[in-house]
C-alpha cells in the first residue's frame, strides 16, 4: 500500500504542536483548578476548625464570668462577715469594760469610805462620797491613780 500525504509538512508539525500546547495548557488548567479547590477545601476545614474552637472558648469565658461573678459574692461576704465580726469584738470588748471599771474601782475604795454617786459621763467618771479622814481619801486617790481604768 502506498501512503500519500496531501497535507504539507509544515501544517502538519504546527497542528501537532498545537494539539500538545492545547494538551499542556490543559494540564496546567486543570492542576491549577485542582490546587485550588483543594486550597478551598483546607481553607473550609480550617475555618471550620477555627469556628469550633471558638465556640468551645465562648463556653469557657461563660463559665468562667459565673465563677468569677461567684468569688465577687463570696468576697462580699467574707467583707461582710468580717464587719460583723469586729462589730462583735467591739461589743464584747465594752460589755467587759464597764465590769473592769467597777471590779478596780471596788479594789482601790477602802473600808473606811463610802460612795454616794457615782456618774460616768463622755469618758469621764464623778464620785461623791463620804471618808473617815483625808488620809483615807488620799490613800483611795492613789489607788485610782495606780489603776489602769482612772488616770
Amino acid at each position: 500500500m502506498i501512503r500519500i500525504n496531501l497535507l504539507p509538512f509544515k501544517e502538519l508539525q504546527a497542528e501537532v504542536s498545537r494539539r500538545r500546547e492545547l494538551v499542556v495548557g490543559s494540564v496546567v488548567l486543570g492542576s491549577v483548578v485542582l490546587l485550588l479547590a483543594a486550597a478551598h477545601v483546607y481553607q473550609t476545614l480550617a475555618l471550620s476548625r477555627l469556628e469550633k474552637e471558638l465556640a468551645s472558648l465562648r463556653g469557657e469565658i461563660q463559665t468562667l464570668n459565673l465563677k468569677v461573678k461567684e468569688v465577687g459574692d463570696l468576697q462580699n461576704r467574707i467583707k461582710d462577715f468580717k464587719g460583723k465580726n469586729k462589730i462583735i469584738e467591739e461589743l464584747n470588748k465594752k460589755k467587759s469594760g464597764p465590769v473592769l471599771v467597777m471590779e478596780s474601782l471596788s479594789n482601790a475604795t477602802p473600808a473606811s469610805l463610802w460612795l454616794t454617786d457615782l456618774r460616768e459621763s463622755g469618758g469621764g467618771v464623778t464620785m461623791n462620797g463620804l471618808a473617815v479622814d483625808n488620809q483615807t481619801v488620799a490613800d483611795f486617790m492613789k489607788a485610782l491613780a495606780a489603776s489602769k481604768y482612772f488616770t
